[in-house]
């Protein structure tokens, strides 16, 4: 009986002195890693923190006490509130593994730092609520100014992807996306829709008078007097391609869009860009094909393109709207 004792004696403490082992070795892995630590009782608001966690936020942890729930509350940035307590949620529901949240806190400097939040529920209530969570916040601020800086440059990169180089007006590329948009709000709200194929006369003749780097001058006056006589911040022109621009107006009929035309006519004319090969007074001019629908948008590029060859056809600086005949 008394060996016996004995024997459970030693496991027991040989049990204790492993746990006490383990306990060492993650206190070493919290160090070591740099790891805030929290425990919460969900039901009274009580909230364990250990010292990293109040260095995290600039502070030591005998600065911040007495801490509670509230203690982080007043430290998370409110905006990201709503979205913690919508993940605390979804994970007491059972619908996630962990809580997991990337949140700003506020520095005792007074800047925003990023921390990266874990957590899990550990004990219950007997009617399934949750009681008791732990987990841990590490500070990932430097990775988050990275990650933003990456991000602004792959968004600068893909507007660069859109843009004409040349004139700075949006590209083809932005032309496909832009229409396609444009086609089912005027479908969705039933109004009009109307483009314009403008084409600069004779551009073969001026590259061949001027060179090609006075050609891209050119092309690059033409396009920003035709951005500019746009009436409205939601028209759109683009370089479709060459000599060619592309102006799309949404909600506008056929007078609108020959309202629009007049003025692009007149503009690009009244700069006076010299052309020795034109026939109006030796200045550089454009022609124009005007499509509007209100109903079949599928050839609405394809009808202001036959209009445009019309135009041309009809001597040229002038604007011509389709007809099926």
């Amino acid at each position: 009986m008394i060996k016996s004792l004995d024997t459970n004696k030693k496991d027991l403490e040989s049990q204790i002195s492993d746990l006490k082992y383990q306990v060492k070795q993650l206190q070493l892995v919290i160090k070591c890693t740099g790891l805030a630590t929290w425990e919460w009782n969900i039901k009274t608001g009580e909230t364990i923190f250990n010292e990293r966690w109040a260095n995290i936020i600039g502070y030591t942890l005998e600065e911040i006490s007495p801490v509670s729930i509230e203690t982080w509350v007043m430290y998370a940035h409110p905006e990201d509130l709503k979205k913690s307590e919508r993940l605390l949620k979804k994970h007491w529901a059972g619908e996630t593994e962990y809580y997991i949240c990337e949140s700003r806190m506020k520095h005792k400097n007074g800047l925003w730092i990023w921390v990266y939040d874990i957590g899990q529920v550990v004990g219950w209530v007997n009617d399934g609520t949750p009681k008791r969570m732990i987990g841990t916040h590490s500070d990932i601020t430097k990775k988050k100014k990275t990650q933003i800086k990456l991000d602004n440059a792959n968004k600068q990169l893909k507007k660069m992807s859109y843009i004409d180089s040349l004139t700075e007006l949006p590209n083809r590329r932005a032309y496909d996306e832009k229409i396609a948009s444009e086609i089912l709000a005027a479908k969705r709200s039933k109004v009009s829709l109307s483009l314009l194929m403008i084409d600069i006369d004779n551009f073969k003749g001026y590259n061949d008078s001027y060179g090609h780097k006075m050609g891209d001058m050119a092309l690059f006056k033409v396009a920003q007097i035709i951005k500019k006589s746009l009436p409205r911040r939601t028209d759109f022109a683009c370089r479709y391609g060459g000599e060619e621009f592309v102006a799309i107006l949404p909600s506008t009929d056929i007078v609108g869009a020959t309202s629009v035309s007049r003025k692009i006519l007149q503009n690009i004319f009244d700069a006076g860009i010299e052309h020795v090969g034109s026939n109006f007074n030796h200045i550089l001019t454009v022609s124009i094909g005007v499509a509007s629908v209100d109903s079949t948008f599928d050839k609405l590029l394809i009808d202001a393109d036959k209009a445009v060859y019309r135009a041309k056809n009809n001597g040229r600086n002038r604007y011509e709207i389709y007809t099926s005949q």
